[in-house]
């Protein structure tokens, strides 16, 4: 009689294993079940703390008078942001690493071990006469140890793995230029801050002298209201004079601690920290030593964006040639050697090797759509690329018209304070000791205050508007290496690259001559339109 196997019923124990088995995973499951776990307010308090602490450590203090070359110094090394863009990078080339090491033929080391309950046997039956023609036999012990170390080679995952290491380079050559913009960045923000601070810092005592004079002929007004010693309205006029002059050097006088809390937040300075500025080492502005023509070549070639930008185009390439290198057969090799301790084996160990070759042919139907989206990307990159060229031209253009108007500005209000301390000198000299007179000594000295307030901010603002010339032109206010990270080595680098952009000792680079645009039937003409006409090259 053949008896078949597939009727044979599971033992009742064997099937209460089983169920057993079903259970025990699906409690497991059950308490695999995630409930979210909301931070409490003692733990955002102590985190609060901690990151605060983080914030302001391993920070030189500050010795003396900080200088604008000491403030960018700070700025650059103690900045968040300038920290988490070098950590971007870092990661980044970490990253490339890996990328690199995916171009290694795999070696992959496996080992297991395998038993079971009962011995796996088998027989055989007859395709003919459907009846057993062997006894149930096994070629397989209960208890298996196996062992194998392969080798393999794909040309199809190296090709891949070789245009995805290319393009981690190159997304760690954009990192670099995304550091080097907030730097630029911060280092225009620094300088603004500064100047403004430095400035107002300059005026303060002055500030505090006309206020005191203010307040002092206030009280004397108040006086003689009560005392009814002039006509009511007279007295109440001169009030309101004198309220308006308090206001507005009040409002000087505000300024400086905004400029220096402006400043102190991006030196990564505690809030609170007193600090004094250093003074300016010039009484005039710096003078721009480039023509616009040399700032514009400057900004193509130098500025981040536009380097970054060449990058990203790069990589537009390689995932095109990827899409392509997809449709390539793949050749595989592979090799190794295994072990198995199975006894009913003739050969417990050996070794084996081949080649393989796969294609996806299926896929050769999206050759048209894949090559149409590459030529697309690069058209947008393309377009990108020209619209960001457009944007940073007129940027310089802007900044250099900036710092031309601020320079007249500037002769005005230097002109202007002239006038108004020989106004209030003449003043002074009266003898009359009036209260119309005492009038016109607080609004004279309040208007050379302000006029000198003025004639600083202009001076600010001219050496503003030539570091955003500068920052414009993308010109790094540090030089492409420094020998030591210390705050006194970044500071002395500060300054010696600041001397020689100033100095006009910067490498210019050389306008090719003017050629004639190609308009490609995909591009928009807009976009060549907006192209100005080139210059001749600067003698």
């Amino acid at each position: 009689m053949v008896t078949s196997h597939s009727s044979r019923a599971m033992p009742s124990s064997r099937r209460a294993c089983a169920l057993g088995a079903v259970g025990a995973f699906a409690l497991f499951l059950g308490g695999c079940a995630m409930t979210p776990n909301p931070l409490s307010l003692e733990e955002q308090i102590v985190q609060a703390a901690q990151d605060r602490a983080v914030m302001y450590a391993s920070q030189q203090p500050i010795s003396g008078p900080v200088t604008l070359e000491e403030a960018l110094a700070r700025a650059i090394k103690y900045n968040l942001d300038h920290r988490v863009a070098l950590m971007q990078r870092a990661l980044e080339d970490r990253a490339l690493d890996v990328a690199t090491v995916d171009l290694l033929p795999e070696v992959v080391g496996r080992a297991g071990y395998r038993t079971r309950d009962n011995v796996q046997a088998s027989s055989s039956r007859s395709i003919l006469s459907g009846r057993e023609s062997l006894e149930p036999s096994t070629s397989t012990e209960e208890v298996l140890r196996t062992a194998d170390l392969q080798a393999s080679f794909s040309t199809l995952d190296f090709g891949l793995s070789y245009y995805g290491a290319k393009a981690q380079a190159n997304r760690l050559l954009a990192a670099e230029q995304q550091r080097r913009r907030i730097v630029i960045d911060i280092a225009d923000q620094v300088r603004a801050a500064y100047w403004e601070a430095v400035t107002a810092e300059q005026l303060q005592p002055r500030v505090a002298q006309a206020l005191a004079e203010a307040r002092q002929a206030l009280s004397f007004a108040r006086q003689a209201e009560d005392e009814r010693l002039l006509p009511p309205l007279e007295t109440l006029q001169f009030q309101r004079a004198l309220l308006e002059i308090v206001q507005q050097l009040e409002v000087v006088e505000s300024e400086l601690a905004i400029a220096k809390a402006q400043l102190a937040g991006l030196m990564n300075l505690q809030p609170g920290t007193r600090f004094t500025l250093a003074p300016p080492r010039r009484a005039r502005p710096a003078r721009l030593p480039y023509r616009l023509d040399d700032l514009e070549a400057v900004a193509m070639v130098q500025r981040p964006e536009i380097q970054e930008e060449l990058y990203v185009a790069r990589n537009v390439v390689l995932e095109t040639r990827s899409e392509i290198l997809r449709l390539l057969p793949g050749l595989s090799l592979f090799g190794g050697v295994n072990y198995d301790s199975n006894d009913f084996l003739v050969n417990n160990s050996w070794a084996d090797a081949g080649v393989s070759v796969t294609w996806n042919l299926l896929r050769l139907v999206a050759v048209p759509s894949i090559l149409a989206e590459g030529e697309a990307r690069q058209e947008l990159a393309e377009t990108r690329r020209l619209a960001l060229r457009m944007a940073i031209l007129t940027q310089v253009n802007l900044a250099y018209r900036r710092y031309q108007r601020a320079h007249r500005l500037y002769d005005r209000s230097a002109s202007i304070e002239r006038v108004e301390q020989r106004i209030a000198q003449a003043t002074r000299a009266a003898e009359e000791e009036d209260a119309s007179n005492l009038l016109e000594r607080v609004r004279a000295q309040a208007a050379s205050v302000l006029a000198t307030r003025s004639r600083n901010r202009a001076f600010a603002e001219v050496q503003n508007a030539l570091g955003s010339v500068y920052a414009a032109a993308g010109l790094d206010p540090l030089p492409t290496t420094v020998e030591d990270g210390d705050l006194e080595t970044l500071a002395a680098a500060i300054a010696a690259m600041a001397a020689r952009i100033d100095a006009g000792r910067i490498e210019l680079p050389t306008v090719p001559p003017a050629q004639p645009v190609p308009v490609a039937a995909n591009v928009p003409a807009a976009v060549y339109a907006a192209i100005p006409p080139a210059r001749p090259a600067a003698e």
